[in-house]
């Protein structure tokens, strides 16, 4: 039916394809290879300013997913992936795994934050008719102005305290604390009255009032003005006791969120 030609012709083709070089098949190159490898190495190395590295300030959260989203930009491309080793594969997947999950937990953590930070800056814009509402004389501008700048510090620090005292758990307390000591972050709020050992009683109220009084005179009903300070802040942490689960495992309270973004900063440089 063929030619003895023919037939020459076909078996030759065969041996040329049986000897060709396997990387004509689909083969890495050692660089494709050390280039899934280092990105595999770079998803390991990415930070987690809940689970690892604390840092300040509500900026922290958003930064974060950004980093994993440019680092899912970087991944290599399928084709590339599907040459490399069944282990290899199984590495990069599961890399890629946890950065994906990483980016969906900071995603909510991202809504929660940019919240907590939106009525931040409500209750801050509030004093002035807190001033206003309590006020018992005629104020001056620069009056206002000194008994604004005392009431914003005063509801930071009443906020950053109840969200410590009442809703972080012991645990997350002291992750805070060991940062705090090793100096990788630092308190970005000052104490402007004592700490009494009950945020909720009349003893703080009394404690912010006298406070007040002994730099501002009695040009205040300075008792409602430090209830309505201390009722602002009760509103920004009333939701500290919910939590988010972390990929990794265990529940994040939304006051250690808002911890991290409203009263720590990361440290001078």
């Amino acid at each position: 039916m063929f030619s003895a030609g023919t037939r020459r012709l076909a078996l030759t083709v065969a041996v040329v394809l049986a000897v060709l070089p396997l990387q004509s098949c689909g083969e890495p190159t050692a660089a494709e290879i050390a280039a899934v490898k280092g990105w595999i190495g770079k998803a390991g190395q990415l930070d987690d300013p809940i689970k690892g590295t604390i840092r300040g300030g509500d900026d922290v959260f958003r930064t974060t997913n950004k980093s994993l989203t440019k680092t899912m930009d970087e991944l290599p491309p399928p084709e590339q992936i599907k040459k490399m080793s069944p282990e290899l594969q199984a590495e990069v997947q599961a890399a890629a795994a946890r950065v994906r999950a990483r980016i969906t937990f900071y995603n909510g953590v991202n809504t929660v934050t940019t919240a907590m930070a939106a009525k931040r800056v409500s209750a801050v814009q509030e004093i002035a008719e807190l001033i206003n509402y309590t006020r018992r004389e005629v104020l001056t501008d620069d009056a206002k102005d000194a008994i604004w700048d005392f009431g914003k510090d005063v509801l930071q620090e009443t906020a950053c305290e109840l969200a410590w005292r009442y809703y972080m758990r012991d645990d997350e307390r002291q992750v805070v604390t060991n940062h705090l000591n090793a100096g990788t972050v630092k308190l970005s709020y000052v104490d402007q009255i004592p700490n009494p050992d009950e945020m909720r009683s009349g003893v703080l109220l009394n404690a912010i009032a006298s406070a007040a009084r002994s730099r501002f005179a009695p040009a205040m009903a300075w008792q409602e003005y430090a209830e309505g300070l201390r009722d602002k802040a009760d509103k920004l942490t009333q939701d500290g006791a919910e939590v988010v689960t972390h990929p990794d495992g265990g529940d994040i309270t939304f006051a250690l969120l808002y911890f991290i973004g409203g009263c720590l900063n990361p440290p001078a440089s």
